[in-house]
């Protein structure tokens, strides 16, 4: 699982950094040029009011640098850096508190089994984050990733109301599993040897619950929805879980 940081962003003339100290004190064998993988999950300015929290939550990968700044105190002077860009993208400024989810050092999970967090009001924010975004924002394989935004951006639209658009979401990313699924292969001894069938008819199956084909008679049932939200998620759980475990792989022919 992941690492929660809410931190102060300060301007050093060049970008904005936050100090990666608290990380540090947990994982003291991070070291600059590593790379953090993470999500922002929120900004808030200088007085403490929240000035957005990103829904779905951008992803991003970053180089950690070393800061000669004298702001920087505690165990270690290592610092993520934003630029200006992204700071305008972001709306970021100086002595703003950014909140973020690191998930990956060097493109593997930095907390396999336990969720920890550091700095002011990292335990609210952990509270604030749903429970399907939350098993979403845990899946860390690339291979993953795009049916992850998928499902991120089908839960914003959910929750807006906006239930067809969150069902063509949720279809694009079954198609997604679909086309990994040809690359899924079990382990032999560690998962059956037709799990990549099984596999095939259960996203057929869950596709026929939000890909009806031809007239119905209107919008489809929010329950149904909700279902096939769920049965997704818990499916890109279970593959993430088997791939982190060594149940399966991802090879180039398709399992048959």
């Amino acid at each position: 699982m992941p690492f929660l940081l809410v931190e102060i962003l300060q301007w050093d003339g060049n970008d904005y950094s936050i100090s990666l100290a608290q990380l540090y004190n947990l994982a003291p064998h991070i070291k600059k040029i590593d790379t953090l993988t993470f999500y922002i999950l929120e900004v808030r300015n200088e007085r403490g009011d929240l000035v957005k929290r990103f829904k779905p939550p951008p992803r991003m990968r970053k180089f950690i640098y070393q800061s000669s700044l004298d702001y920087i105190a505690g165990s270690t002077k290592l610092v993520l850096k934003f630029s200006r860009d992204e700071a305008n993208e972001l709306n970021i400024g100086d002595n703003y508190r950014l909140a973020i989810l690191i998930t990956e050092l060097n493109n593997k999970p930095i907390f396999p089994f336990e969720l920890r967090v550091g700095g002011y009001g990292a335990e609210e924010i952990v509270k604030s984050i749903g429970k399907i975004e939350s098993s979403l924002l845990y899946v860390t394989q690339p291979e993953l990733q795009q049916t992850v935004n998928y499902l991120l951006e089908a839960g914003v639209l959910y929750e807006e109301g906006r239930i067809e658009d969150a069902r063509t979401n949720l279809r694009k990313s079954l198609e997604v599993l679909a086309k990994l699924r040809e690359k899924v292969k079990p382990v032999q001894g560690r998962e059956v040897e037709d799990f990549g069938r099984r596999l095939e008819n259960l996203i057929r199956g869950i596709k026929g619950f939000v890909d009806y084909g031809g007239p119905h008679l209107g919008p489809t049932p929010r329950p149904t929805t909700e279902m096939v939200f769920n049965v997704i998620v818990e499916l890109v759980k279970m593959l993430s879980l088997n791939l982190a475990e060594k149940n399966i792989t991802l090879g180039d022919e398709e399992n048959e």
